[in-house]
């Protein structure tokens, strides 16, 4: 098989249309490749949530929207989406996401050289494939793919800081809505994201109550984050704190540069967790069915993890599920805010309360 370098390609595509954490990971493996290649051009194939996350990328050259769910759906859509690619003379795919759907773009883009992980569906049609490593973190797994390039293989640096392009509008629209609410630089600002598309996932409702209502005796300024659907359980937690609902009114965007200005992040294990590593937001990541073993929790300088250890039935999945296997809900139910309200004084002690891009 014939060796290849990163410099002997010009135009790469990363395909990743998993989920909205999966794809703020991948940012990771962009700027990896920019840092080793200054004069590529790179297009990232990603679905519209995905879209909104890494348009905030500096390094991304072309942003390929693909509505796997919709527009694009089925194999026509795989078939719209490959004329891109082959339009943009592709000539070097590397796919993070191992889906069967990837595996078919891929090959019908026809680049010169692919690679993905041995665990991708039908991996043998890649060519060239990368030891899966279960327990890496996810940013370290994806980078991993690099080292299938000759000039990459031994000098690795695992280190990466995305360089990151927000609109002047939308942190304008931020700094405007602090400004109004009366939120000072000097203000303890506490973001928490309650949300998450699997039920099991979400610490429950009245523990965040508690937890903001503490925050709240303390002099802290806590503000509720989530998408559209988020909206009804941060207004239930709003309607019973003084924490301020944000949930549905921001966009991707908008979000990582608050949490920019933000002291800590209280969250599940979801995408916000991601957000918060952009821009080095102190974050404490709840974990309930799931676990950090699986390579997705957060690893910044003062980022904890925090669950109830030495539960039998844990971790019972890798992303969660709408229901409890065994109707407890222990792996939630169980972890007291009081211990949580803890962990998240011992953050921002740690951190300094900063608010610089260097907490």
């Amino acid at each position: 098989m014939t060796k290849y370098s990163l410099l002997d390609f010009n135009n790469f595509a990363i395909i990743q249309t998993a989920f909205l954490g999966d794809v703020t990971l991948s940012l990771y493996l962009v700027q990896a490749l920019r840092n080793l290649h200054k004069t590529a051009n790179i297009t990232f194939v990603t679905t519209p949530l995905g879209s909104s996350v890494s348009s905030v990328c500096k390094s991304i050259d072309n942003i390929i929207t693909y509505d796997k769910y919709g527009l694009q759906k089925g194999l026509n859509g795989i078939k719209r989406v490959s004329n891109l690619l082959i339009e943009r003379k592709i000539d070097c795919i590397i796919a993070p996401h191992r889906s069967f759907r990837t595996t078919l773009l891929t090959f019908l883009s026809k680049p010169k050289f692919s690679v993905a992980f041995n665990r991708n569906s039908l991996s043998f049609f890649y060519s060239k494939r990368v030891k899966y490593h279960k327990h890496y973190h996810e940013i370290d797994r994806n980078l991993s793919l690099l080292k299938a390039f000759e000039d990459t293989k031994k000098n690795f640096v695992l280190n990466i800081n995305i360089e990151l392009e927000i609109h002047p509008a939308d942190k304008n629209y931020i700094e405007n809505k602090l400004n109004l609410l009366d939120i000072q630089d000097d203000h303890i600002l506490i973001a928490v994201a309650p949300g998450s598309v699997w039920k099991t996932k979400r610490w429950l409702e009245g523990h965040f109550i508690e937890l903001i209502s503490m925050f709240n005796f303390n002099g802290f300024k806590p503000v509720l984050l989530g998408s559209k659907e988020d909206y009804e359980i941060c207004k239930r937690i709003s309607d019973n704190t003084d924490g301020i609902n944000f949930a549905g009114e921001l966009t991707i965007p908008q979000v990582i540069y608050l949490l920019s200005k933000t002291n800590l992040l209280v969250t599940n294990d979801s995408a916000p967790t991601h957000f918060a590593g952009l821009v080095n937001c102190p974050t404490l990541t709840i974990y309930g069915p799931t676990s950090p073993i699986f390579g997705f929790y957060p690893r910044g300088k003062h980022d904890k993890s925090i669950q109830i250890d030495n539960l039998k039935c844990k971790p019972c999945s890798v992303h969660g599920s709408d229901d409890c296997p065994i109707k407890t809900h222990s792996c939630m139910r169980d972890l007291k805010p009081n211990l949580v309200f803890e962990n998240a004084i011992d953050i921002l002690k740690n951190a300094d309360y900063s608010k610089s891009n260097d907490k």
